[in-house]
């Protein structure tokens, strides 16, 4: 209805919504009408459904009145011109079937803002300069742009409309006019390209587009909808690791043609999808991951499933091009959106862009290490954008979860231009709520010089009016890519990111002052070896009600966890055999590795108080890493347990955090074993002793949670020790800026 509306303005033979409703029986007139159009006019994805649904009502009064409130509703959306302008009917169609699309598929649909903002920092025209903007003939040719999870299309008309924008100031500067009539169609039959699992989904992707200029007849668009399942166990864009087309069954116009005529008469039949070389990749990738209830193309029946799961494996070991034994740079266990970005990157010519939206996991993620890898050795990272809103950690439109915009030039094939530039952390303090407002954070970014974390001081602060949404900061790509990316995005404010890089240095940095003298730190697995993991622990053991000899640790109740001293809770018993379809671990190999240290495995930091406790007795647990020192020294332990549950501690540990939604983190065992702590062997008697008697004066004296711990006389207790122990002058302003940051205390920063 909408697009017949806007279709009316720009071709007399189209009747106005107005005049169709004037029928007596408005539903049949519309059939016949959107019959008309598809015979005389086509626009065949838009109407063809349209029209079947139609023919499938039956006669009756609420129907005809339902109708004519639809009609309603599209002529109210219509005089409001600048909704047509931003994927409408995907924000329609991700409000209707977001819980069953999230389920099956783990497709999570980006929000125009994020878009809008993702596709101006990725399209900033300083960064193509390469790219004549205004040469329209040629721009089909030379650049190519392609979603291979489009869903909706919503980053292509992002993309789109970030292209138009640098064609109208290219051409300005120029001196000759714009001609945005002839870019849609340029953009729309060349440079444009999507794909996806779901016909209804680009069906979306094809009105929107059309949308955006309906007085133009369009030849073709690239947009395919590829096979998931079936006997040959496709699997979608996935596909394309191994060859640069893709079977395909099912189009917008049904079962055998494959090419998108949205007008024009006839159709082009065609039986396999191309992918170009790719100038720039544009995707929010499903999430699925291959952990707990494997949802990995969980649309699919359970045998087929598995059948395509194991055709995933076996592409993943596939050697990559040009490389003598390597396999894909993809971990399934990250989620398909591992696999994709290794996709995109197989068809992304040398110097092309990545313009992502991820899950947060990705900065610190042990799953996503390889994709970590992959641009590691093969791209420049150029920036990470963040968001630290409570309630409001996502770029997409149907998830709560956390998520990050990334932006990463692929490195050219001659070795220019590959020299590691500064990578920009966008840390929003406000994540945008409108085109208007994500538009001007973009400019805000692109306009400033982000200081660098080490060498400079203060933060670019990106503000709209009178309204701060953020602060960004640089880093060397350099020093970054052999570490987590996760530290300068760790925090919204500026001074505590600042804070950690050094602190990570084994340096201490307070705000206004010098950086003071250097602390001695180590890994962690330096100083001993963490225990084993929870599945582990259940494949081996059960929870008993009569003593044992193997105590134990079990839960982590925030309102019982108070104190960093502990007693064991529980008890285990040894399995006699195997649970179904599990290994059976044995009781002499899981036993060794208990520890009297637990650290813990996740927090929701909104209400949990300790990140580390002392128990007398070596235990095992279901939520909590054992730890046992390599020597046998109960001053040790106890001084890691004190300095993990200090304000430096807290920093370096948040820090390294796999954040899932907001507060709500993980600690995953192979970056835990590598977080930088304070390096115990390296401490005099003098320093040992005064945090081992700090220790012995706190352990049974409670902490408040985490958002309080400004206020917390004990934690402020414990910092004064580890500040005497190592003569650091007082910690006190870092105690309050971490009280305050958002995914501690879920609290917006003003």
């Amino acid at each position: 209805m909408v697009f017949q509306e806007v279709l009316a303005a720009h071709d007399a033979r189209v009747n106005t919504l107005r005049k169709t409703l004037e029928a007596q029986d408005p539903v049949s007139a519309f059939a016949g009408h959107w019959q008309f159009i598809l015979r005389e006019i086509n626009y065949f994805p838009i109407f063809n459904v349209a029209r079947e649904v139609l023919l499938t009502l039956t006669a009756g009064p609420d129907v005809e009145s339902a109708f004519r409130q639809l009609a309603d509703r599209a002529l109210a959306i219509v005089n409001k011109r600048a909704a047509l302008r931003h994927d409408l009917v995907g924000r329609v169609y991700h409000r209707l079937l977001a819980e069953k699309i999230a389920k099956h598929l783990g497709t999570y649909y980006t929000s125009v803002p994020a878009a809008t903002l993702l596709l101006k920092l990725a399209l900033d025209r300083s960064k193509w300069g390469n790219v004549d903007w205004t040469d329209l003939a040629a721009l089909p040719e030379q650049f190519k742009v392609a979603d291979l999870a489009c869903g909706t299309g919503t980053l292509l008309m992002a993309a789109a409309e970030a292209i138009a924008d640098n064609h109208v100031r290219s051409s300005a500067e120029s001196g000759v006019s714009p001609d945005l009539s002839g870019l849609h169609r340029a953009l729309v039959e060349g440079v444009l390209h999507g794909y996806d699992v779901l016909p209804s989904a680009l069906h979306l992707t094809a009105s929107t587009l059309a949308m955006r200029a309906p007085e133009i007849t369009f030849q073709q668009m690239r947009l395919y909808c590829l096979p998931l399942g079936g006997p040959h166990h496709r699997l979608g864009s996935i596909e394309f690791l191994v060859d640069s087309e893709v079977p395909i069954t099912v189009d917008l116009f049904g079962p055998t043609a494959a090419v998108a005529m949205v007008t024009g008469k006839g159709d082009l039949a065609q039986r396999a999808a191309p992918l170009p070389k790719l100038d720039l990749l544009v995707m929010n990738p499903p999430f699925t991951r291959s952990v707990g209830h494997n949802l990995l193309f969980g649309s699919v029946p359970e045998g087929e499933r598995k059948a395509m799961q194991r055709k995933l494996a076996a592409l993943l070991r596939v050697p990559r091009s040009g490389a003598d034994s390597a396999a894909v740079m993809a971990s399934s266990t990250a989620g398909l959106g591992s696999v994709f970005v290794a996709v995109g990157d197989k068809h992304l010519k040398p110097g092309g862009r990545m313009a992502l939206v991820l899950p947060k996991g990705l900065l610190s993620g042990v799953a996503w290490g390889k994709t970590r890898e992959l641009f590691k050795h093969a791209y420049n990272l150029e920036c990470l954008v963040v968001s630290h809103e409570p309630d409001h950690w996502n770029f997409s439109e149907n998830t709560d979860l956390s998520e990050v915009l990334v932006v990463a030039r692929k490195h050219n094939a001659d070795g220019a231009d590959n020299t590691p530039q500064d990578v920009t952390c966008v840390n929003l303090w406000r994540n945008p709520n409108t085109v208007f407002e994500a538009l001007g954070v973009a400019y805000a970014i692109d306009a400033s010089q982000a200081p660098d974390v080490e060498l400079g001081q203060g933060a670019s602060e990106l503000t709209i009016g009178d309204t701060k949404f953020g602060e960004a900061v640089s880093v060397p790509w350099s020093s970054l890519r052999q570490n987590l990316w996760m530290p300068p995005c760790a925090f919204a404010q500026s001074e505590l990111v600042r804070a950690v890089h050094h602190l990570i240095q084994g340096r201490l940095y307070l705000p206004g002052q010098p950086v003071s003298r250097a602390l001695r730190l180590c890994a962690l697995g330096d100083l001993g070896k963490l225990g084993p993991d929870r599945r582990d622990i259940h494949d081996g053991f059960r929870l008993s009600k009569a003593e044992t000899a193997f105590p134990a640790f079990w839960g982590h109740d925030a309102s019982a966890m108070r104190t960093l001293a502990q007693s064991p809770n529980a008890y285990l018993s040894p399995l006699a055999r195997a649970k179904k379809g599990r290994p059976l671990r044995k009781a002499n190999v899981l036993w060794p590795l208990a520890g009297d240290v637990l650290l813990a495995e996740r927090l929701w930091l909104k209400t949990q108080r300790v990140t580390a406790v002392h128990v007398d007795r070596a235990v095992l647990s279901n939520v909590w890493w054992p730890f046992a020192g390599h020597a046998d020294d109960a001053e040790l332990d106890k001084g890691l347990v004190l300095w993990l549950n200090s304000t430096l501690g807290l920093l370096l540990l948040f820090a390294h955090r796999e954040e899932t939604r907001g507060a709500w983190v993980d600690f995953k065992k192979p970056v835990l074993k590598d977080i930088p702590v304070l390096d115990f062997r390296a401490l005099s008697a003098r320093q040992r002793g005064v945090l081992a008697e700090a220790y012995h004066r706190f352990s049974a004296e409670p902490l408040l949670p985490f958002p309080q711990m400004n206020v917390d006389p004990v934690r402020a207790a414990i910092d004064d020790a580890v500040s005497k122990a190592l003569r650091l002058p007082n910690i006190t302003v870092l105690r309050e800026l971490l009280a305050r940051e958002p995914v501690v205390c879920l609290r917006p920063l003003e």
